[in-house]
């Protein structure tokens, strides 16, 4: 219940009811046709993240903001790692609704067995989205703060590096999809059959039914707003899109398959296949737009530093839009054509939590492709060797749409002609700009159930993958969502998350109780079965930024205005030490470490960061020495044992026991180590057991359930 804070007293609820309903009818024309029709309807109505108690708003605590509906105190953010305040997630309402209809048909005739289809699904989204409602205070501390350096100090100064506030703002969202197919299954010869195959899609760009978007175009002037920012433009205006995006109307997806039985014998069987597969734009692009200005109110203000003897104590936290000047937009109020941004305290535009979308984002796509060969080398047993592998294009990430212009301190929408400077903050935009890749190679054996001679009954699965998954930029909301604008295949690299081996034994074994004491009570020597499984993956790879904060006015050291992005410099080899022991490493600090943090510098990139050196100095830019996911976490090796028996009563009645042992040897599974590198912990792993959602995860300490069922 507590999804934001990670100290007591900020417990969050909620509730989401789904609704669902099908409808399907099926036609025999003739012997060799058939047809189907579906309809499907699906409602989701729920809340998310309510506050669970009641605390003070922040005009009781005497902090100067009006939001649009106060659930309590503002929201409180540590560069150090701490955080306060209820979820920034809500109280959302969330409704949505989806129809499906689909119809397919086939048709035998001959050796061809021929498919074809469409499908039509309309979606409605109408969630209001409390997103920061009650604000939040950001605190850089020593991660680029401009006061103490200490962000805990800071905090009881009431000195505040940033404040970022959310409207409650309705959704209105409208898009559909059409799809239509048609694939011919040949069996060409008796050991071969080919699939051949071809797709059409079509999603319509997410549309909000009140026109609440916008997205941009450098130097063209709105003429919906036409006070608006040169740059700036909104559904109606000539060079927008209606909706997040223009169409993306080329998605053809050819596919083809085959199965070949080289002996025609039964006991070999090669395969292989190739198909081209669209991704639907997810709704997260329409998401950000929602609650944005002009449409709602919206703030990101940033506080200056204070001079070196102040004449009166700061307002930062008291009266943060007095303090910076800035018109308070809140509450929200439906904007007037003639919308002077500015005096509404809309400017300057963009900044943290807004986003865009490229106004010519296209469908991502991916090419997939696999070849297995299967054989029976023995009696019930399988041996099956594959490799599968994918290209992937177009995939969406962030970029910012407004870096530093290099070597200036102006921002790119700055310099359009009659726009002041400061206008624009740095704009984060929905775009086509990761790539990835995916190599692997499979290996499996399997027995099926079958009697030995004298263990009994064994059926067994081993599997063995070695792969590798290579982007430029794991997805939205992922740990590296974004790429510099400048240079987008900087941090190609492992993706987030890349397992390299991957290891699986899974047995069932029928216990020969009854065979080894043939003269015993047979309902207690028979029904015994044993559940092996063991698993042994790879570390997930690890990131170590420079833990640099980003602002409106600072290039940092990449000279671009995306300090976030800078990783830490890489000054020796990563030295890796015994987890379970207290180690000091050569920084002084003792713990349970993991690698040794002195690897690691951060002091130079921070001077950068201060003294936009790096601006006229190019050879100064830099985006840290250590490449992204660059080292891999702790392996993680896990068994999990099942032992059941089941008694037969009667000829209809069964009563079954089991014992579910999940991490069997209570084998330590350690979490990540902490890679934070201005935390006190940087190095160091402080957890292993880790229980998600109450389900037998693969981190937790030994968990035992015990069950009975009978069964008549």
């Amino acid at each position: 219940p507590f999804q934001f804070a990670n100290i007591p007293g900020y417990p969050n609820d909620g509730f989401v009811n789904h609704y669902f309903g099908s409808i399907t009818y099926t036609k025999t024309i003739s012997p060799r046709t058939v047809n189907e029709f579906r309809f499907t309807a699906q409602r989701n109505r729920g809340i998310q993240s309510v506050p669970g108690v009641e605390l003070p708003k922040a005009k009781d605590l005497g902090i100067g903001i009006t939001p649009d509906e106060p659930t309590g105190p503002p929201l409180l953010g540590f560069n150090s790692g701490m955080s306060a305040g209820f979820s920034p997630q809500g109280p959302t309402g969330l409704i949505d609704n989806t129809y499906i209809w689909s119809d397919n048909f086939i048709w035998t005739k001959g050796r061809h067995s021929f498919k074809a289809g469409f499908n039509y699904t309309p979606y409605q989204d109408n969630t209001i989205y409390d997103f920061y409602i009650n604000g939040e205070f950001f605190f850089y501390g020593n991660g680029g703060g401009s006061f103490s350096q200490n962000d805990r100090a800071d905090f009881l100064m009431g000195l505040p590096d940033e404040f970022l506030q959310f409207p409650k703002a309705p959704s209105n969202i409208r898009t559909h999809n059409i799809g239509a197919y048609f694939q011919d299954e040949w069996k060409v010869r008796k050991n071969l059959t080919l699939t051949l195959g071809l797709r059409y899609e079509y999603s319509s760009p997410k549309l909000d039914t009140q026109g609440r978007s916008f997205s941009l175009n450098y130097g063209v002037q709105s003429q919906v707003f036409v006070n608006a920012p040169k740059g700036l433009l909104f559904p109606g205006d000539p060079s927008a899109p209606a909706g997040s995006n223009f169409p993306d109307k080329n998605d053809w997806a050819p596919r083809f398959g085959f199965a070949w039985d080289p002996k025609g014998d039964g006991k070999m069987s090669i395969r292989g296949g190739f198909g081209v597969f669209y991704d639907i734009l997810k709704g997260e692009d329409n998401l950000q737009f929602n609650g944005q200005a002009p449409f709602f109110g919206f703030a990101d203000l940033f506080f200056d530093p204070l001079s070196a003897n102040p004449a009166v104590e700061s307002n930062y936290m008291s009266a943060p839009f007095t303090a910076t000047g800035i018109p308070n937009s809140f509450p929200s109020k439906p904007p007037a054509k003639n919308l002077d941004f500015d005096a509404a305290g809309f400017l300057p535009i963009g900044g943290g939590g807004v986003y865009y979308v490229d106004p010519r984002l296209r469908t991502p796509y991916i090419y997939q492709y696999n070849l297995s060969i299967q054989r029976e080398i023995m009696p019930n047993t399988t041996l099956e060797a594959s490799y599968i592998g994918s290209s992937s294009h177009k995939l969406t990430g962030l970029l910012d749409s407004n870096p530093f212009v290099l070597g200036t301190t102006k921002r790119l929408f700055d310099t359009q002609p009659g726009v002041a400077s400061g206008t624009f903050s740095y704009l984060d935009t929905f775009a086509n700009v990761s790539n990835a890749h995916y190599d692997s190679l499979a290996l499996g054996l399997n027995r099926r159930m079958s009697d030995t001679r004298f263990l009994g009954m064994i059926g067994y699965q081993f599997s063995y993958t070695y792969g590798h998954s290579i982007d430029n930029a794991s997805g939205f909301r992922s740990r590296d969502s974004r790429v510099p604008t400048y240079a987008w295949g900087q941090f190609r690299g492992s993706s987030d998350f890349d397992l390299t081996h991957y290891v699986s034994v899974a047995a069932t074994w029928e216990l020969p109780f009854a065979k080894a004491w043939s003269s015993g009570p047979k309902r207690l020597t028979r029904g015994w079965t044993l559940y092996p499984i063991v698993s042994y993956r790879s570390g997930l790879p690890l990131d170590v930024t420079a833990g640099l904060s980003r602002t409106r006015t600072r290039p940092g050291p990449s000279a671009a205005g995306d300090p976030q992005l800078v990783r830490a410099n890489l000054v020796s080899p990563i030295s890796f030490t015994n987890i379970e022991a207290v180690t000091n490493a050569s920084n002084g600090r003792s713990g349970n470490f993991y690698f040794d943090p002195a690897a690691f510098e951060r002091a130079s990139l921070l001077a950068l960061y201060n003294n936009n050196a790096a601006v006229t100095n190019p050879a100064l830019r830099t985006y840290g020495t250590l490449g992204r996911n660059a080292f891999r976490g702790p392996d993680r090796t896990n068994v999990n044992l099942t032992i059941g028996k089941v008694t037969d009563i009667t000829e209809r009645m069964k009563f079954e026991i089991r014992a579910d042992f999940f991490n069997a040897l209570n084998h330590p599974l350690f979490a990540n180590p902490v890679t934070t590198i201005t935390s006190g912990t940087f190095g160091q792993i402080s957890s292993t057991g880790v229980i998600t959602s109450g389900t037998a995860g693969d981190q937790q300490p030994r968990v035992i359930q015990l069950s009975a069922r009978f069964t008549f």
